[in-house]
């Protein structure tokens, strides 16, 4: 319900002149996290009614002859990867808010930003399996090259935020600094996820603690360093003061 009702305010209620692609990214981010809220969570939902038909009624849906814990595993993943992005996507539109203000520049390459977001929302629900690599019953090819894929725009924002920095005249106040630890984790973040995409690799590390420590990585880099950048930077609005 709060999905549609963000949709519906940014489709329908945006103020006179204010077209799509004038809009703050942050409200594009928040535009698409909306709609992946309305393809990924009706998925977990099912899922979980269907374990609780198994479980007081003896519905039998994830037998073993019927797919068992893989079934689940689909179902799970096809909610939990694109749950990642439905985090992480506001925290990096108010990134992008912060970085030009201290950069004293205009953000750089807002329609590939936008192309961007777009890219990371729609690929999102593509990847969901290479969280099954190691269980031998998911196309490896497939969803290797498409996680392979959704990096490129993921690294379209992180160039975009560092193109609005370049050359300009940076002030290192605490909303920056925040944003700035938000950038280093993030890659790092990034930087261990091509990792696992490579199935190869993929079984070695998988399960272990390397894969938690890429999902903090990213989790920490993205929600917590961008959340407080926003607390320092939009607290005045917050309080009046």
């Amino acid at each position: 319900l709060g999905a549609v009702n963000f949709i519906t305010t940014i489709i329908c209620m945006r103020a006179p002149g204010m077209t799509m692609f004038r809009m703050p990214i942050f409200t594009w981010n928040v535009l698409l996290t909306g709609v992946l809220v309305l393809l990924a969570f009706p998925v977990l939902a099912a899922a979980l009614f269907a374990l609780e038909a198994d479980r007081k009624f003896g519905a039998h849906i994830f037998d073993a002859a019927n797919g068992g814990p893989l079934l689940w595993q689909h179902l799970f993943w096809f909610f939990g990867h694109p749950e990642v992005y439905i985090i992480a996507l506001p925290f990096f539109g108010i990134i992008t808010e912060i970085i030009p203000v201290f950069s004293r520049k205009p953000i750089f390459g807002y329609l590939g930003l936008v192309g961007a977001t777009i890219a990371i929302a729609g690929l999102s629900v593509t990847v969901w399996a290479h969280h099954m690599f190691a269980t031998g019953g998911v196309l490896l090819p497939f969803f290797s090259f498409m996680t392979f894929l959704i990096a490129i725009p993921t690294g379209v924002k992180f160039f975009n935020w560092t193109g609005t920095m370049w050359k300009g005249s940076l002030s290192f106040e605490t909303p920056m600094l925040w944003a700035l630890g938000f950038l280093i984790t993030f890659l790092f973040g990034g930087l261990t996820g091509v990792i696992l995409a490579s199935p190869p690799l993929d079984f070695h590390v998988t399960d272990s603690y390397f894969v938690v420590a890429h999902f903090h990585y990213v989790v920490f880099g993205t929600v917590v360093f961008a959340m407080f950048a926003g607390f320092h930077f939009w607290w005045p609005k917050f309080t009046g003061k």
